[in-house]
Parts: C-alpha cells; structure tokens; sequence
C-alpha cells in the first residue's frame, strides 16, 4: 500500500505535463485504448470475483478465484499491450543495423509489453485502488529512465548485444544485497517531508532525483519480484502452459515458487538479459541515494567538495545537482583530485558510464577500455583519467 501511495503522490505532481507532441499521439492512443480496457475489465473481474463468496467467508480473498477470473481477460489485452510497446517513441530511434539487432528491438518490445501489464496491474490487483491514476507519462518516464542510455550508446557505436551478454556474465542481483534499502529509506524521507508539510523547495535537479527514485523502487521490480496476473497469464500462454498448474499459488509465493520459475525460463522470457539492465539502473541510484537529495541539498561549498571528491560517481549524474555541485565537479574533475577508485568500481560492474544520458566510455568484452566521442569536459577528462588508471 505505501508503494501504491507513493506512486499516486507522483501522479500528482505529474497531471500537469504538457500535452503529447504530435509524433507521440499513436503512443498515447494505444495506451488510452488498453487502460480503459483494463478499467472496464476490472469492474467485471470484480463481480464476478465477489460472485466466488460463500456466506461463511464474504470479504475473504482467495487468490486462486481471482488469478483464474483475470485469466480469462488476459488474451484481449495482449494484442492491445503490443500495441503500446510498438508506438514507445524512444525505440523508434533505435535504428537495426543487422537482422541480429531487429530480433533484439523485437524482444525488448516483448518485454515492455510485460512491463506495462505489469505497471497497469499492479493499480488494479488491490481493488481498492483506481486504475485511473496511472498514468502513460509514467510509464514513457521509466522506459525513459531504463533505456535512454543504452540507446544513446548503441546510435554512438555500443554493441548493445555484445555489452548486455558481458553485462550478464560479471553483473547479478547480488550487487543489491539488502534489495534497494537506500532507495527506499531516500523515498520514505520524502513522504515523511510531504505529511509534515516541510517539502524542501521543488527544484528541477531534486524533482528529476525523487521521480527516478521512485521509478526505481516500484516500476523495476518486475526484473525479478513482483509479477501480477496478467503477465503471468500472457507468460504462460507464450510458454504454451508451461506455468505450474497451480498458477495462483505460484503467484501469491512470489518469492519462493514465481522467482524460481523465472530463473527456469529465463532465457525464454527474457534471452537480451534485459533483468540485468533493469538492475544495473537500479545500483547506480542505490549507490549514491544517501547523498544525492539529503547531504548536498543546502550546497555547502565544503560538504559540497569533499563529498564529490570521496563520491565523484554523483558527477555523472549532473541532472540531479545544483549548478553549485555541477561546478564543483567540473573543477575536481579538471584538477583529477577526486576518488578514481570510486569511478573504477562503478565501471567494472555497470561496464558503462554515461554522463546523465550521453555515452562516455565502456568495457569492452575484454574488458579493454572504450570511448566515445564526446565534447563533455567531465567525459573529456574522465576518458584521459580512466585510460591510465583502469586495469
């Protein structure tokens, strides 16, 4: 209840966009055509759920009951869920340059098919909660959020096949021990602000951190730990029934049953390692959380300094500080007095390092360092900087 809360706190602020440009009108079409499916489904799926009640247990809730009811409308939403994953603005600009990288846009397209059966899902499978609060500018905020920079890399020369192989081969979701308690701790913060009504002055750079925090914490967990009906329905007519026969149980022991069928079927549900993109996305924020709103927010030039200089991984995130913070990176960076190790670890596990969304350097297969053309001063003295020292 406390994600769904918060994930309605961010509808909030987020009623106010401007109005889908031209070039994304088919986008926001398609997605209108499958919420109000979802919304008219739900009203039928909970009549006749509350058909399923005996007078010994009238408000009782019986997953089985519900999993097997949603089932029968999962086979109308999946051509409407395509839809919506074709019209993605953002993969529009992905340009195949091979039949190796069309199989790989049509797997991603499957996979946020998932996804946004998944986000419109999880407001509906409470029941209590109205699915009219979600929202495409969500969703088109978090693929944004997870795909941006690769798709960035790969128009600047990134084998997104090769580094997402190599990603998967050296990256698990043991690098987030502990899940996203950071994340976590950061986003119930500001809840805590928004009750007490003390919210810290909503400037861009922190407006941009908490939306993504938030985007990490509730939209990504579909990489390995939270799946609803719906795309488990879609998942098992894809598999050919190849769900255990108690789907509902499978569903309701997400953590026992459902993570161990995923990691069965991994490579036919997800064969771009795609979950490892998603976590990858989800430790670049866990890592630095502590810091980025909470121990910068008032720009004391000392803290300022000597926390970037111990943490200069938050100066590749320039979106999320304050011009002050931004200058003081550029002037550690230029100086080369900041914490190169902390660079070099983030490197060896994410193997690509971009400043906000724009490319800067990667490991190759062999683990050789790669850069990319570049007229960011930070990237600029980051590649001459990370070219001695990576081992």
């Amino acid at each position: 209840m406390i994600r769904l809360l918060l994930l309605a706190l961010l509808v909030v602020t987020l009623q106010a966009k401007e109005p889908p440009s031209h070039k994304d009108a088919p986008f926001f079409k398609a997605f209108k055509a499958l919420k109000t499916y979802f919304i008219r489904s739900q009203d039928r799926i909970h009549k006749e759920y509350m058909q399923t009640r005996t007078p010994d247990n009238i408000v009782g809730y019986n997953v089985r009951d519900l999993a097997s009811i949603t089932s029968y409308y999962t086979d109308a939403a999946t051509p409407l869920a395509k839809a919506v994953a074709a019209q993605i603005p953002l993969f529009k600009e992905f340009k195949p340059k091979n039949q190796r990288e069309e199989l790989f846009l049509v797997h991603v397209r499957d996979m946020e098919m998932l996804h946004v059966l998944n986000v419109l899902d999880s407001l509906i499978n409470c029941y209590n909660c109205k699915p009219k609060k979600a929202t495409a500018h969500i969703f088109l905020d978090v693929i944004a959020f997870l795909y941006t920079p690769l798709i960035n890399a790969h128009r600047a020369g990134l084998d997104v096949i090769a580094y997402l192989q190599q990603l998967h081969k050296e990256f698990s979701q043991k690098q987030l021990d502990g899940s996203i308690d950071k994340i976590k701790e950061f986003n119930m913060a500001r809840l805590d602000e928004k009750r007490e009504k003390h919210m810290i002055p909503r400037k861009p750079f922190r407006k941009r951190l908490v939306q993504d925090m938030d985007h990490a914490e509730r939209l990504i967990r579909i990489s390995r730990q939270e799946w609803y009906f719906w795309a488990l329905s879609v998942l098992d007519t894809r598999l050919g029934g190849n769900l255990d026969e108690d789907r509902d149980n499978l569903v309701s022991s997400c953590r026992g049953g459902l993570s161990k069928f995923l990691e069965q079927n991994a490579q036919r549900i997800d064969p771009e390692h795609l979950f490892d993109l998603y976590l990858a996305q989800v430790f670049l924020l866990n890592r630095n959380a502590p810091y980025y709103y909470d121990s910068l927010q008032n720009d004391d030039p000392k803290i300022l300094k000597n926390m970037l200089k111990d943490n200069p991984t938050m100066c590749l995130s320039p979106k999320y500080l304050s011009p002050k913070s931004q200058q003081i990176c550029q002037q550690l960076f230029q100086a080369q007095t900041y914490n190169a190790k902390d660079i070099q670890e983030q490197l060896h596990i994410v193997r690509l390092i971009s400043i906000d969304d724009s490319p800067c350097v990667y490991l190759d297969p062999k683990d050789k360092l790669q850069a990319f053309k570049s007229d960011n001063a930070i990237c600029l003295e980051l590649q001459t900087h990370l070219t001695k020292d990576v081992k």
